[in-house]
């Protein structure tokens, strides 16, 4: 499939953001989000990645199967994996379908509307660790809109009795406390060591890979931007149904991801924060970051008792390291996990008594040496006295 002209483009994105967004289509406003949709759903025309295999199917020959694809996922945020799959099929005159082709059709649809790969197999959210499950993949008799809620629902956002329990999380604690100014983007990146790519799956944003001491970070601005629009109406708290209904995530999700980006990495909008524009302006040249991420607009109201439901968990993961950064080498590791604080206050105790004993030692050493000394000057050696 080729890229789309400036015309489909200005359809794609009346349908996924509205038509009052249709007119900055062509525009650089939608370059990145562009850039991404086409390394999605025609990987062999763009200029972005290496290597590049485009899943050759009848069911996805235009811009507007996609968009086909899009509006029965918008109009029944209810239907399976499988009931989307057959419902394509049906609609094309196909009777057999390949599990690669369902795979490949309800990938790029999902990551095309919301942003999320929804065929990972590596990933399972805290919400359904909880109840033993170990993936979270859109698959089966899954329902979409459970899998996308399953997806971003965290432990931290719900009590053992199914009652929100976010106070933790609210954002004026947080910054009385001083926390969110301590994860600023630029102190992670110069005084923790941490490296700051960026991601175009939603479901990664904020997570730190300890191991190469890389934070993702999802950058595509005008894409949450153009979600929040189609719900600056509704209410923060729309629910997922809901959202989905209108082609979006939950409002309070987007705000939530906005704010992580804006207000807590890169809080570009205090004039003193240099280094937080100067870091930014390096990750959109050299890291392919959203150039609209320089223009700050959060399209509707921030309330003031904003809490951080959906990423509160990673925000606080992110903060532990900052509070306690992870040992710089193997041998510090080692110590560190075979030493208790018990172990560590004895270790303590022992070198201060060893200290005070030796201390006394070289004192007593010290005093013998003056009075050898006092001894041999009073009395000279034989050989001297003439």
């Amino acid at each position: 499939m080729r890229q789309p002209t400036d015309s489909e483009r200005e359809i794609i994105v009346s349908e996924l953001f509205g038509k009052e967004l249709a007119c900055w289509a062509s525009s650089a406003k939608f370059s990145s989000y562009f850039d991404h949709y086409c390394s999605i759903v025609c990987p062999a025309s763009s200029q972005h990645g290496d290597a590049v295999i485009e899943l050759d199917t009848i069911l996805l020959q235009a811009h507007s199967d996609v968009l086909r694809c899009a509006q029965i996922i918008f109009q029944q945020p209810k239907i399976t994996f499988d009931q989307f799959a057959e419902t394509i099929a049906m609609q094309s005159g196909l009777q057999d379908v390949s599990p690669k082709e369902k795979e490949h059709l309800a990938r790029v649809t999902v990551e095309v509307c919301f942003a999320i790969n929804c065929m990972r197999r590596d990933y399972c959210s805290p919400y359904l660790q909880r109840r033993g499950i170990h993936r979270t993949k859109w698959e089966g008799d899954i329902c979409l809109v459970f899998f996308v809620e399953a997806a971003f629902k965290t432990i931290a956002s719900e009590s053992e009795t199914g009652n929100r329990n976010t106070t933790h999380w609210q954002k004026p604690a947080w910054s009385a406390a001083g926390s969110l100014k301590s994860i600023k983007a630029w102190k992670l990146v110069k005084r923790y060591g941490i490296k700051i790519r960026g991601t175009n799956d939603l479901l990664e944003h904020l997570d730190l890979d300890l191991k190469t001491m890389t934070l993702k970070v999802f950058h595509q601005v005008s894409f949450l931007r153009g979600h929040l629009s189609k719900t600056k109406d509704a209410s923060l708290n729309l629910s997922f149904e809901e959202s989905v209904k209108r082609g979006s995530l939950p409002p309070a999700l987007i705000l939530e991801t906005l704010l992580t980006f804006h207000d807590i990495l890169f809080p570009i909008a205090s004039i003193r924060d240099k280094k937080s524009r100067v870091l930014l302006n390096t990750m959109i040249a050299k890291h392919s970051f959203d150039a609209e991420a320089k223009w700050i607009e959060f399209v509707r109201p921030i309330p003031e008792d904003m809490s951080f439901d959906y990423w509160g968990d990673r925000l606080a993961a992110l903060y532990k390291v900052v509070q306690k950064p992870p040992p710089t080498n193997a041998l510090v590791a080692w110590f560190e996990r075979h030493t208790s604080e018990r172990n560590a206050l004895t270790v303590a105790i022992v070198g201060l008594f060893l200290s005070v004993l030796f201390g006394l030692l070289s004192f007593i050493v010290g005093l013998l040496q003056l009075i050898l000394a006092w001894v041999a000057y009073r009395n000279p050696p034989e050989g001297r006295r003439d």
